[in-house]
């Protein structure tokens, strides 16, 4: 059984420095992980090595700081965000939905996230990112109400697969909105709705359409027009919506440009961008730019290639990509990437990028010349 051991919490005034402590806490969780699980671990002894952490971790978070409620409220957050992200894989894994090598990518980063390149933190959340969120728990559940109806998933597996999804997108929403009590408040009701309409639907006869029913409303009352985080919503109307383009991109590849921003063009002509790679494997990519780096380091800094990711890009090299007229391609800058572990840094370190990035859809199109290879930087 692994076991959490408390890290030194001397000079942190026995909790009273409520950032020092969590950062300490929640880093040490993260070793203790990686320690007990290294990567590509078993992912039943994963999930069963994060689940006997947090449940040691959350342990020691009430019996050390019960005298600090807003304390042990975070460190307890934290600890579930981490607990329903790798539950979820794992369920998702046991039924056949992702397979093993899909399970530790997704298991890794999950686990890193909890001290780099976080996509949530308790203080400085930028509100934008709560639709990315809301749209890809959306997005995954309607994809599980499809999949249902042609899978041999009993209709409680499916029910358990919804739930899970919705209890890790509510964990790190609670994370990051302890000082935004309106915004934490409405992705628990909504939640709680999406629950309850799925397990009403158990045992029916028409059970995956009352799934189908269920993902709409759970995404009419978050990013659909009006939604809550939605264009014109009471939060979305704060911030810049998804363009308005023919063929738009998944929330995923849309949020990989700053600020969500993107234009669709169609080339008129052959248009030469350029690659960084720095091996066979992540050689032919989607995402281009018109720009060059006088380094490695540069091109990873502007093109926020984050290395904590699992399978790096270390731009060793780069190659001319040239893409012939009448393709479709995206077009924007690169998003940031921001550091923190309890709260997002003012302006991204490590990450800035903020170089044009280019997002071509078919990367074996056989009209795309990929040529004249070099080391970044000559």
């Amino acid at each position: 059984m692994a076991t959490f051991q408390v890290p030194s919490l001397a000079g942190l005034g026995g909790g009273r420095n409520l950032r020092g402590t969590f950062e300490r806490m929640v880093g040490s969780l993260q070793a203790q992980i990686a320690i007990n699980a290294p990567r590509d671990d078993d992912p039943a002894h994963l999930t069963q090595v994060v689940n006997e952490l947090v449940d040691q971790y959350e342990g020691a978070a009430g019996s050390l700081f019960g005298s600090k409620p807003a304390l042990r409220t975070l460190l307890v957050y934290q600890g579930e965000t981490t607990r329903d992200a790798i539950n979820a894989l794992n369920l998702q894994l046991n039924v056949g939905l992702i397979n093993r090598p899909a399970f530790n990518s997704n298991a890794f980063m999950q686990i890193n996230e909890l001290t780099q390149s976080r996509q949530v933190w308790p203080v400085g959340t930028p509100l934008q990112t709560y639709l990315v969120l809301s749209t890809k728990t959306s997005d995954d559940i309607a994809n599980l109400s499809v999949v249902v109806q042609t899978s041999t998933v009993t209709n409680e597996t499916a029910a358990a697969l919804v739930k899970a999804e919705a209890e890790a997108f509510q964990s790190e929403v609670l994370l990051a909105t302890t000082r935004q009590p309106r915004i934490g408040n409405t992705v628990v009701n909504v939640s709680a709705n999406l629950t309850s309409q799925v397990d009403a639907a158990v045992g029916s006869p028409d059970f995956a359409a009352q799934l189908a029913a269920a993902s709409t409303t759970f995404a009419s009352a978050l990013v659909e027009p009006g939604g809550f985080f939605g264009p014109g919503g009471a939060i979305g109307r704060r911030y810049a919506q998804l363009p308005n383009v023919p063929s738009p991109l998944g929330i995923s590849d849309a949020s990989t440009f700053a600020n969500l921003q993107y234009r669709q063009i169609e080339t008129t002509s052959p248009l030469v961008l350029h690659r960084n790679f720095s091996s066979s494997s992540n050689r032919f990519g989607r995402f281009l730019s018109a720009d060059t780096f006088k380094s490695p380091t540069d091109a990873v800094r502007r093109l926020a290639l984050d290395q904590s990711w699992y399978g790096t890009n270390q731009a060793y090299f780069v190659e001319d990509v040239t893409v012939p007229a009448n393709s479709k391609v995206y077009v924007g800058r690169v998003a940031p990437i921001f550091q923190g572990i309890f709260q997002r840094e003012a302006k991204p370190s490590l990450y800035p990028g903020m170089a044009s990035q280019y997002l071509i859809l078919n990367t074996r199109d056989p009209g795309i010349v990929w040529d004249n290879f070099r080391a970044t930087g000559t």
